[in-house]
C-alpha cells in the first residue's frame, strides 16, 4: 500500500510483486508508479498492472500507455471496454464500467481471442478480462471462466481485490496460472458467500471469509 514517492523504491525493493492500480489516481501516485516500476524490472519483480479507468479517461489511458512503455507488466488486468481501449479499438465503458456493446458474446468470442492473443504476442504479456465471464489469454493460451456471481458486482472494491490476489499469486507462479487461479477461486469465494448472506454489507463480510476459508 505504499504510494509516497520517497518510499517506493525501498518497499518495492523487498516485495515479491508488484500491483499497480490506476483506480484512485494521484499526483503523487503518477509519481511513485513509473519509480516503483523501474524497480520492479531491474530486480525482476513481477508486475500486476489493473488498468481502471483507461476506457474513460485519458489521463489514465496515457499513463497506462507511459507505464506500459517504461516497463511491460507481466499481467494486465482490465474489463472488456478497458483492455479493448488499450487496444485500440474502439470502447463503450460507461464511466469505469464496461459498457453493454463490449460485453463478450458467443458471436464475438472467436473474434476477441484472437484479437486479444495477438495483443499479448506483441506485448508479451498475459491478459486477464474481466466480466460475467472472464477470459484470460496469452500469446499462445486462452480460458473462459464462468464461476461467480453478480452479486460481487454490487459492492465497491471486488475487481481491485481480484488484481491484489492476481499479484500475490504472481509472486509464487506463472501470469497465466496467477490469473486463472485467482479469478476461479475469487469466484468460487463469491458464489459460497452469496448463500450464506442477506444483501451487499452481509456479502462482503462472507467474501472475505469464504476467500480465507479456501486458503
Amino acid at each position: 500500500m505504499a504510494e509516497h514517492p520517497a518510499e517506493v523504491a525501498e518497499i518495492t525493493r523487498n516485495s515479491h510483486a508488484l500491483a499497480l492500480n490506476l483506480g484512485n489516481i494521484t499526483d503523487a501516485r503518477m509519481k511513485s508508479m513509473p519509480e516503483s516500476l523501474k524497480i520492479a524490472a531491474s530486480l525482476h519483480i513481477p508486475v500486476m498492472l489493473d488498468l481502471v479507468g483507461t476506457a474513460c479517461s485519458n489521463l489514465r489511458y496515457e499513463f497506462a500507455q507511459k507505464l506500459m512503455n517504461i516497463h511491460m507488466p507481466e499481467l494486465l488486468k482490465g474489463n472488456m471496454s478497458e483492455l479493448l481501449a488499450m487496444s485500440g479499438q474502439t470502447a463503450h465503458a460507461i464511466g469505469i464500467d464496461a459498457g453493454v456493446q463490449d460485453v463478450l458474446t458467443d458471436a464475438n468470442r472467436s473474434h476477441l481471442k484472437e484479437l486479444f492473443q495477438e495483443k499479448a504476442s506483441q506485448w508479451n504479456t498475459t491478459l486477464l478480462i474481466t466480466g460475467k465471464e472472464d477470459m484470460i489469454v496469452s500469446a499462445n493460451k486462452c480460458e473462459f471462466i464462468t464461476n461467480g456471481t453478480p452479486a460481487m458486482s454490487q459492492i465497491t472494491g471486488t475487481g481491485c481485490m481480484l488484481g491484489m490476489i492476481c499479484a500475490t499469486y504472481l509472486a509464487v507462479t506463472d501470469p497465466f496460472t496467477a490469473a486463472v487461479s485467482a479469478a476461479k477461486e475469487f469466484g468460487t469465494a463469491g458464489e459460497r458467500a452469496e448463500k450464506n448472506s442477506s444483501g451487499p454489507g452481509s456479502f462482503q463480510a462472507e467474501l472475505f471469509d469464504q476467500f480465507y476459508n479456501l486458503l
